[in-house]
């Protein structure tokens, strides 16, 4: 009963605050908010809780490779958003993420990995400015429902799927996809390109946590992984940001 409770309230309860907050703090803010591992982070706990530590080490290793299905699909949708429509933007971008998450995961490799502190670090996007629009009452209910019925739908089927493609699949940016359309439909192309490149940052430090947690889950143990991998985030946030920064600094 404890583990059906987190599962319900747990990831949609961290959507909720994330969403509240960045409606104070901008759409870049509001993207490094939702660039964290706010579904997969409870999504391993509660398979480490039911499953033990060896299958939530291999679904941190799926979550890892499926990490890199955000990569592309934010740095397609923020490329495409300054130039077309929503829609079309967000055709594009899934396209894209799908064949790389399908790629990643029959190579199933962590140094793929790598690939997205690389982007997070080397990408400075376009901005453009777009008329607004109304803001739909009914973003913030997706968001939530979307992102807590993940986590229950993936923990139900990890016996089916396998602990590689649930953590694979608990990674894919379904808030994100509900959330950048949302934005350029109301405030334009320039906030939905603020909003992807935060998650792109924080992306990097996510892929940082999961590796980490993959790696260490086995051999030290669930809680030492889980604090080690916070740790890795920090320090790989940090220092993303300080080397995007000197180099925007140097361009």
């Amino acid at each position: 009963m404890e583990v059906l409770l987190l599962k319900v309230t747990l990831t949609p309860s961290l959507i909720l605050i994330a969403s509240l907050t960045a409606k104070r703090i901008g759409p870049r803010f509001s993207g490094r908010l939702l660039g964290l591992p706010l579904t997969t982070g409870p999504f391993l706990t509660l398979i480490w809780l039911e499953a033990g530590p060896g299958t939530a080490a291999s679904a941190a290793h799926g979550a890892a490779l499926g990490q890199l299905t955000v990569v592309v699909f934010c740095l397609a949708y923020a490329t495409a958003a300054v130039h077309i429509g929503p829609a079309a933007a967000l055709s594009l971008s899934v396209l894209c993420g799908l064949m790389v998450a399908a790629a990643a995961i029959l190579a199933n490799s962590l140094w793929l990995c790598v690939a997205a502190p690389i982007a997070a670090i080397l990408y400075r996007p376009a901005l453009a400015a777009a008329e607004p629009g109304r803001p739909s009452r009914w973003d913030l209910p997706v968001r939530v429902v979307a992102a807590g019925g993940l986590v229950v739908l993936l923990t139900a089927t990890t016996p089916l799927l396998g602990p590689v493609l649930a953590g694979a699949l608990a990674a894919l940016p379904m808030v994100s996809l509900v959330l950048a359309p949302s934005m350029h439909r109301s405030s334009g192309g320039a906030a939905a390109v603020g909003l992807l490149t935060g998650v792109l940052i924080s992306a990097a430090s996510t892929m940082a946590f999961l590796v980490v947690v993959a790696v260490a889950m086995v051999p030290l143990g669930p809680l030492t992984a889980f604090g080690l991998g916070v740790a890795a985030l920090v320090i790989t946030d940090l220092t993303t940001r300080g080397l995007r920064s000197r180099r925007t600094t140097t361009v």
